[in-house]
């Protein structure tokens, strides 16, 4: 067979090649792949032409004339370009498939998961809210010993390489710093010789919602590693139980990661010589509400102990739980899990190159021996005097730090509590902030102060002074509000849309608790929130009446209403929108026995009696309405608790049930 007639059967196989894909629905899309049409008439139309010159008697003659060779190189050279054109359409629309079929499974996941987006590393920071989430990289050259632990831990394939990590200490010690740093280094800044990249994260923040809830860790996590690890996606994709979303860890856990990654690991193994290894990280557990942190790291822990899960590590910090040690000491399989505090050593040096670099006229003086040795280890300790010094001369900082630290350095020394000198730093900032007041003036700024920390919502100064009265039973000024704000710039700030924050959750813990905060400045929470409760009633029933939107008709629909967000707007103000919401949050943390639990049972059948349809309608306007059912129920549940609820009261309650 001459070249001519191998062009010829060569070109003919290819025909029937693609003829065949084009009959098939399946493998062709005209509207997606139109190269494939065009390639099958080039060579359609091109091996016409070479059937036609072998058909010549003379052509085995004729082609060795230049004429007729340089007729064949350019059909050749034809179809070779339509080729290459065919080729490169169709990878670029192999390329689109996939993309939309990762979209579609990124929405399916999305839609059953809803994951939370705050709480990955990789959430994008703006204005305020870098502030309040506060996520940096450890400072070059520092925590470098425990960081190379943890790299080589992750990276550790062998079969006695723990499947936990556990890094514990003290609030403030910058174990949120070190997580963010391994996070990163396993998904943006990874190295040729990693073994393991980040399959999931999930960074736990008292601020948010979203962050602060056990129910989302779960979530997020599967929805992470199914975008990482293709045959967990199709696994879950097709056996996860979605429904778990709404109950608790333990469940999701078995339901969403351990069932579906165990049927997805025999598909890796098969489909590959070196199954995908991923790393899933989960920082300060102690950020979540009461004691959901502990509650799921002991979670976790059981379930790794109970299931084998190869191919995943799991790195987790939170604050030292003793009794949580304890426990881990006492699985057989030991080395399912790593325990590792805090070095104070190697933070102490790590302190003393924040502080040079935050305060360099101390470097290499007498005060900032005094500044490190307050710090005691704890990074969030050196960062509350930067941020308070920001606003002193390097004269009235110094002249602090010598009347203020120095003095104390044999107590603090032999002080065992870790968290001693940062108490020592809050109460010393409280009390130069409120020592100029007494009486009404210290006491309606310190009521200000413990609103914003027990709100259930983040509040802005305005609505917490609509919330309160003095003893004079006076509103609290806006501007006073403000003048607390101001002066505890060390530890409260605001974002955005001017809601207040504390830099730390050692702050609140400190002020909550009676020992550490002394009576001064202790905060009765359980008292406090009954101050609250009694609040929003005060403010629901000064607000809430019928057709508070003013709407015209019954019969228009609120879609159809153009201008009815601004009226909302108008006659729903922030103090009522929050009392609305949130007063069965304050009313269940008031508690089980008070001697003014009467006062509060008659608020609550006054509102019921006279209100509680108003608020329904507010609630309706607010889109909010699916939470009065709980906030009614949660209301009923305390008041059977604390007292006993009378037949007109309950029935009120039921009454109140239908219409939510």
């Amino acid at each position: 067979m001459d070249a001519v007639e191998r062009r010829i059967a060569s070109t003919g196989a290819q025909l029937v090649i693609l003829e065949k894909a084009l009959d098939d629905p399946r493998t062709y899309n005209e509207d997606r792949n139109p190269w494939m049409k065009q390639f099958k008439k080039t060579l359609e139309d091109e091996l016409a032409k070479l059937s036609q010159l072998h058909k010549e008697s003379m052509i085995r003659k004729v082609a060795d004339h230049e004429d007729e060779k340089n007729r064949i190189a350019e059909i050749l050279e034809r179809v070779n370009d339509a080729r290459v054109q065919f080729e490169l359409g169709t990878g670029i629309a192999v390329f689109k498939i996939v993309d939309a079929i990762q979209n579609d499974l990124r929405h399916f996941l999305a839609d059953h998961l809803k994951a939370s987006h705050m709480a990955d590393h990789k959430y994008h920071l703006s204005g305020n809210e870098k502030e309040t989430l506060r996520r940096a990289v450890c400072s070059p050259g520092t925590r470098l010993r425990i960081m190379n632990n943890i790299i080589r831990w992750a990276n550790d394939t062998s079969p006695e390489s723990q499947s936990l990590y556990w890094l514990f200490g003290p609030a403030g010690s910058g174990k949120s710093s070190i997580a963010y740093t391994i996070a990163r280094r396993f998904e943006v800044t990874s190295d040729i010789d990693d073994t393991i990249t980040l399959g999931g994260n999930f960074f736990c923040s008292r601020q948010f919602d979203e962050t602060r809830r056990v129910s989302h860790i779960v979530r997020t996590i599967v929805y992470h590693l199914a975008l990482k690890c293709e045959s967990f996606a199709d696994s879950l994709r097709h056996h996860g139980k979605f429904d778990t979303i709404h109950q608790g860890p333990r469940a999701q856990l078995r339901d969403l990661l351990v069932e579906p990654w165990r049927r997805s690991e025999s598909v890796q193994s098969a489909d590959s010589t070196t199954p995908g290894r991923y790393l899933v990280v989960i920082d300060a557990l102690d950020e979540l509400d009461q004691q959901g942190g502990s509650d799921f790291l002991r979670t976790l822990l059981n379930v790794i102990n109970e299931n084998l899960l190869p191919g995943l590590k799991f790195f987790v910090t939170s604050r030292s739980n003793p009794d949580l040690v304890t426990y881990v000491e006492s699985f057989a399989r030991k080395e399912l899990y790593r325990l590792q505090d805090v070095e104070k050593e190697e933070v102490h040096a790590d302190i003393k190159m924040y502080l040079e670099a935050s305060l360099p006229h101390f470097s290499r003086q007498d005060e900032m021996d005094i500044l490190l040795e307050f710090a005691g280890g704890l990074f969030i300790c050196a960062a509350t005097l930067v941020r308070y010094f920001a606003r002193h001369t390097p004269g009235e900082q110094r002249k602090f730090i010598h009347k203020h630290l120095s003095t104390s350095s044999t107590a603090q020394q032999a002080s065992l509590d870790a968290t001693h000198l940062l108490d020592m730093l809050y109460f010393q900032i409280l009390s130069n902030a409120f020592g100029g007041f007494e009486g009404d003036a210290f006491t309606d700024r310190l009521r200000i102060l413990l609103t914003f920390l027990c709100t259930s919502e983040r509040t802005s100064a305005h609505i917490v002074a609509k919330l309160l009265i003095s003893n004079d039973l006076e509103e609290i000024d806006t501007d006073v509000a403000d003048n607390v704000l101001s002066l505890l710039y060390a530890v409260l700030y605001t974002d955005d849309h001017r809601n207040v924050l504390s830099y730390h959750k050692s702050f609140s813990d400190f002020i909550f608790n009676q020992r550490r905060s002394t009576e001064r400045f202790w905060c009765d929470e359980g008292g406090h929130h009954q101050r609250l409760t009694e609040a929003c009633f005060r403010v629901m029933n000064a607000g809430l009446r019928f057709n508070i939107a003013n709407i015209p008709s019954s019969f228009i629909f609120d879609f159809d209403d153009q201008d009815l967000p601004s009226r909302v707007e108008q006659n729903i103000p922030p103090a009522l929108g929050y009392s609305s919401r949130n007063w069965s949050h304050h009313l269940s943390l008031m508690p089980s026995i008070t001697p003014n639990h009467d006062s509060v049972l008659c608020i609550i059948e006054n509102f019921l009696r006279l209100r509680v349809l108003f608020w329904i309608e507010a609630m309706n306007l607010l889109k909010v309405c699916s939470l009065c059912d709980p906030m009614l129920r949660a209301a009923c549940k305390w008041a059977t608790k604390v007292s006993f609820v009378d037949r007109t009261t309950s029935i009120r309650f039921k009454l109140a049930d239908p219409f939510v």
